[in-house]
């Protein structure tokens, strides 16, 4: 599904912030979701780490 032309996918972005109401499967959003989960993932399955390694993945 893509998005139609006219949505500015940077103002779209700071309406989420916002708390507004914003289109929600844009590209850059979809990319943004998919991203977070294999973040998240990788974070919940590394196991007994550092608590420095544990700040990497956060920050990644």
């Amino acid at each position: 599904m893509s998005a139609p032309a006219e949505i500015d996918e940077v103002e779209n972005h700071k309406k989420m912030l916002r708390g507004e109401l914003y289109h929600a499967f844009t590209p850059q959003l979809t990319a943004l979701r998919t991203r977070c989960q294999h973040a998240c993932k990788r974070y919940n399955n590394a196991g007994e780490v550092s608590r420095r390694k544990l700040v990497e993945l956060i920050r990644e």
